[in-house]
């Protein structure tokens, strides 16, 4: 398939080293991230609540939902918090900064990466928690709470970061609107709502007029709604999946 445009929509950091991977393709790369993170405070009444739950006879369980939520939540959670509770991860690469941070054992899916992975996991393992916390940013993770509180836990969600808006590049828009055939990269809800809101509507067009890569089949339903002309599922969410469904699309067979 003959592309001109490569959108990544991923947060900088990750936007870059995604680019630098796919150096070699021929076509041009925009790096437009469609959000940022912040730090969200854990409130008085949190803290209280974890404490207790840590100085009960039950074993809190604290669920990592990405990369990032490790990062924020160990900027305000305890050690001694941390190394009281039984922890769990949505996908490898969130169980991978939790073990290089020194917490661990992590409760992880065999296989694959959703809510739903992790919560099949849970159900062959005992479990000492009562309660359970959530540990991401405002938005989705319904099934994830749901499922958790079906099998009998107390769970609720705690909130320790927030995706805002990233500056939308005039230039970056310029590329959009005058370019041919995009192929643009999609790891969120939250990424296609805020691009969608925050670049011109023919830049809007023109994404919607290529063809879409996302990385769970749940992400690929709510692509549809926007109609571009194709959605394809990477393996995972990975860079390092995310560049080989790349060249598979980009490079002839």
């Amino acid at each position: 398939m003959a592309f001109d445009y490569l959108l990544i929509t991923r947060p900088l950091a990750e936007a870059e080293e995604l680019a630098g991977q796919l150096a070699e393709l021929p076509l041009k790369i925009a790096i437009q991230p469609a959000h940022e993170f912040g730090e969200v405070r854990i409130s008085t009444a949190q803290i209280a609540a974890l404490t207790q739950a840590k100085n009960s006879k039950t074993t809190p369980l604290l669920v990592f939902t990405s990369p990032r939520a490790v990062q924020f939540a160990l900027q305000q959670l305890s050690q001694d918090l941390l190394a009281a509770s039984q922890l769990a991860a949505i996908g490898p690469a969130t169980a991978s900064v939790l073990l290089a941070a020194g917490l661990g054992p992590v409760i992880q899916s065999e296989a694959g990466y959703t809510s739903e992975d992790l919560l099949r996991r849970l159900d062959e393992i005992p479990l000492q928690a009562r309660q359970a916390w959530i540990i991401a940013a405002a938005g989705g993770r319904t099934a994830l709470l749901q499922g958790l509180q079906q099998r009998g836990l107390a769970a609720e969600m705690l909130l320790v970061y927030e995706r805002r808006a990233a500056l939308i590049s005039a230039q970056n828009i310029h590329k959009l609107e005058q370019s041919g055939k995009i192929l643009s990269v999609w790891t969120s809800a939250e990424s296609i709502k805020l691009l969608s809101a925050g670049i011109s509507a023919s830049a809007w067009q023109q994404v919607c007029a290529g063809e879409w890569l996302v990385v769970s089949e749940r992400l690929a339903e709510i692509a549809a709604a926007s109609k571009p002309a194709a959605v394809h599922l990477s393996t995972g969410p990975a860079n390092a999946e995310l560049a080989m469904a790349i060249r598979k699309l980009c490079l002839p067979s």
